[in-house]
């Protein structure tokens, strides 16, 4: 009996020092300290996002990478992910969870090119809406202000928007600053009417906006007289829409020659002397300096340019069939290629909106808008279309969903 006893008591210490680990595993749990933190292929930001871990969500850690401070997580569906440790919380004893290498494809081997480390994005949930400020790997999400088209300066710290006030069709509003940490909100000029898509020079001295000037706000009666009888009917609100010059250390401003419907304006980084905006029929450059402007494309569905960070490409959300599409081109205006689209097995009556496309500061990635899940979020592909994923959706917001209206809004600028 006792020989049995003793028996029994070796066996349960072996199992004990087998099990612990495990069990010790089991028990180290993890939850995000941000409203939506990126599960990843490995242990950096290089790698491809795999899912999305919430406030609130709980989960088990099963490896950690003590070298980049990430850990190894367990997902709901049993795949297993990593994430980073400084946007996470743990809970229980780390030093049992084992030590795991990074997988053995480099950041970037599955198809993502690194993020650019150090950089921003700014989006806006809605024109006159929240704007928030997010690392480029979907954390650290954080409100900032309120406006309209943020954009970020050169340096990435500063953020330009502009505010309306007013009724819609006689709203005042002004162009505005504020620093990407959220101090030092001014602002820089007022007096214009319904300004929106703020661009900065090159420099970060000037910033040219697109804002109504002339035209009509309201329905006018119109009567033509033919054989000698008169028609009468009513034309729509028919607003001009120009481009305005502003110095950012002044406030003075000067009026820019343009189309009668001027929107979206993009500054060249490589040529400082130009300005590319959206005209009545495509897109159109103009010679800041000496005023001239020739047409880039003939298409009027070329809309809200934006030059790539080398000025060598420029990418618009283009109406395509029904629907909006990301489209680059060369700076010139040449080689229009579509980097969206939606899948052929996809219902006929149902096709993905793609919008508002923002270059990474290398050039060799682009955030862009997507309704491919029913609802507005923010994406993310390389610069040639490939490797399309999730930045961060819209429930990470604390249900303040994302609104594109297609009224050529800036929703999206990364530095």
């Amino acid at each position: 009996m006792r020989r049995t006893r003793v028996i029994l008591w070796l066996t349960l210490v072996l199992l004990t020092a087998v099990v612990s680990p495990a069990l010790a595993a089991e028990g180290t749990r993890l939850t995000p300290s941000v409203a939506a933190l990126n599960v990843r292929q490995g242990p950096g930001i290089g790698y491809s996002v795999i899912g999305v871990l919430y406030s609130g969500d709980d989960v088990v850690v099963t490896g950690q990478n003590r070298a980049t401070g990430w850990y190894q997580v367990r997902l709901a569906d049993g795949r297993t992910g990593w994430v980073s440790g400084a946007y996470a919380q743990t809970s229980g004893d780390l030093s049992q969870v084992p030590e795991v290498a990074a997988p053995v494809s480099a950041p970037g081997a599955a198809g993502a090119p690194a993020l650019v480390q150090g950089s921003r994005i700014v989006f806006q949930t809605r024109s006159g809406g929240a704007i928030y400020v997010t690392d480029p790997d979907g954390s650290g999400l954080r409100y900032l202000t309120t406006g309209i088209d943020p954009a970020l300066s050169p340096d990435g710290q500063w953020v330009a928007f502009t505010r309306w006030t007013g009724s819609q069709t006689g709203a005042s509003g002004g162009l505005w600053m504020i620093n990407v940490d959220g101090s030092g909100e001014r602002l820089v000029m007022s007096g214009a009417s319904q300004p929106k898509s703020p661009a900065w020079s090159p420099d970060g001295r000037q910033i040219v906006i697109s804002m109504q000037g002339g035209g009509s706000l309201e329905p006018t009666q119109q009567c033509v007289t033919f054989g000698g009888r008169t028609f009468c009917f009513t034309q729509g609100p028919d607003p001009n829409w120009r481009l305005r010059l502003v110095d950012l250390a002044t406030g003075s401003y000067q009026d820019l020659p343009s189309d009668p419907h001027s929107f979206g304006p993009t500054w060249d980084p490589a040529n400082p002397w130009r300005v590319v905006y959206q005209g009545s029929q495509g897109l159109v450059a103009l010679d800041v300096t000496l005023g001239n402007t020739w047409a880039l494309t003939a298409n009027p569905g070329d809309r809200a340019p934006v030059f790539s960070p080398d000025g060598s490409k420029i990418a618009v959300t283009f109406w395509q069939s029904g629907h909006w599409e990301v489209h680059v081109m060369n700076a010139d205006g040449s080689g229009a290629v579509r980097l969206t689209q939606t899948p052929l097995d996809m219902p006929a009556q149902r096709s993905w909106n793609n919008a508002a496309p923002a270059w990474s500061p290398d050039g060799r990635q682009i955030a862009f808008l997507s309704d491919r899940n029913e609802s507005w979020e923010l994406w993310l592909m390389n610069a040639d279309g490939s490797n399309q994923h999730l930045l961060l959706p819209t429930s990470a917001l604390q249900g303040t969903p994302i609104r594109y209206d297609g009224v050529d809004e800036r929703v999206i600028s990364w530095k």
